[in-house]
């Protein structure tokens, strides 16, 4: 997909500001009010944005390449600064309705010892839904008369004050005062606007749902051994797993159920039991990829959010919570300002932020799957901090931004 900025742009923008008018302009030379936005992506990210910049009075229309929008993925975790920005979009008690509540989380090794809580998290307003209840929630919310279905966006030419888009079979699309790519990790758009195209980052892994919830209810452990890891949630009557292990993207595609029970077996019994209970053919395989950090979200009017712009490694459960809040911040910007002076604000707002947390996320994916000898000391350092200390740091994450 390519992205052309036409130089005439300029000249609009400059008009523009000297008008002191938020609009675009139209053939005939009358000034028209700026409100319509098209997003790119029906994910999580994508959903957000349509219900954002409706909220801001824009007329959106969302362009997915998938026939449907299937269920899809296994459970996500929505911390608290997500859930502040699913209430914003007028969708946060559906979710709660729908989700299991994150109540209790720890960190251990295959010896069993603590390496970080068990922290309480009860009143902190973190959630696991289901990947498709949550998608289908928000899309309930956009209203699917905003989404146009099979279309696979491949042009988009900014030009005129207006960003007018094309599909790969050269059918034109519209134009439209912004442009939300949201199609994630492996966005052609993003890459070729942003210039940060993923990278494999060492491993990857398995995750799946089990029938039954294989544990306490609310609780959410990680378990670490040498090189790999596997995790537990309760999912609301349902059991949420993954594993993950250093190797090749090769090598992870080869992990199939007897392998991982194989695996399984230095954990602890709970982690066999629910790898045991999985469907074979159900599995989810991951090899992980990042985005490098961009030094800006977009250009002109073309803004990207989610994991198209800033995928992150999956350690701080902030994927999908980064991307609601990317909506958020776009929704009250494009309720203050003109298309055209959206994306510097957003950047200031965003910027900082995300590149903290994807830092973090980098920096434990590191530890848990770099060089033994720094798993080992800092796991050793994870030991001896007090536990009252873990629940301080792990109540600062989820705090929402202020966006007002």
């Amino acid at each position: 997909m390519a992205i052309v900025r036409s130089a005439a742009w300029n000249d609009v923008s400059n008009a523009l500001e000297t008008e002191g008018k938020f609009g675009s302009l139209c053939a005939n030379g009358e000034k028209r009010m700026a409100s319509s936005a098209a997003v790119i992506g029906g994910g999580i990210a994508g959903l957000s944005a349509g219900i954002a910049l409706r909220k801001a009075g824009f007329g959106v229309t969302l362009f997915e390449q998938a026939e449907d929008i299937r269920p899809m993925g296994a459970a996500l975790s929505i911390w608290g600064n997500a859930m502040a920005g699913l209430d914003w979009l007028g969708c946060g008690n559906a979710v709660r309705a729908k989700a299991a509540g994150v109540e209790r989380l720890a960190l251990r090794d295959v010896q069993g010892r603590d390496l970080f809580g068990p922290v309480d998290l009860s009143g902190s307003d973190s959630w696991l839904p289901l990947r498709t209840d949550l998608q289908a929630i928000l899309l309930e919310r956009l209203g699917a008369g905003n989404v146009r279905l099979g279309v696979a966006v491949g042009r988009a030419q900014e030009e005129g004050g207006r960003v007018a888009l094309a599909a790969r079979d050269g059918t034109l699309l519209g134009d439209f005062d912004l442009l939300i790519v949201a199609d994630g990790i492996h966005s052609d758009i993003a890459t070729s606007l942003l210039g940060n195209p993923p990278v494999y980052r060492g491993y990857g892994g398995v995750l799946n749902l089990v029938d039954a919830a294989p544990q306490a209810t609310g609780h959410g452990e990680e378990i670490w051994g040498e090189g790999d890891r596997f995790g537990l949630f309760d999912a609301g009557g349902s059991g949420y797993w993954f594993y993950m292990a250093t190797g090749t993207q090769a090598g992870i595609a080869a992990l199939d159920h007897a392998e991982l029970l194989r695996r399984s077996h230095s954990f602890p019994e709970r982690i066999r039991e629910a790898v045991a209970a999985s469907d074979p053919a159900a599995l989810i395989t991951i090899p992980i990829h990042a985005r490098p950090m961009p030094k800006s979200f977009g250009r002109g009017r073309v803004i990207c959010i989610g994991d198209a712009a800033h995928a992150m490694e999956p350690n701080q459960g902030q994927g999908a919570c980064q991307g609601i809040e990317d909506a958020w911040a776009l929704g009250i910007l494009a309720g203050r300002l003109p298309p055209d002076r959206i994306l510097p604000e957003f950047d200031r707002l965003r910027l900082k932020r995300v590149a903290r947390i994807h830092r973090d996320s980098a920096t434990m994916g590191a530890i848990a799957h770099g060089r033994p000898w720094l798993r080992r000391g800092v796991s050793a350092i994870f030991r001896a901090v007090p536990k009252r200390v873990d629940a301080w740091q792990i109540r600062q994450r989820p705090a929402p931004p202020d966006y007002r």
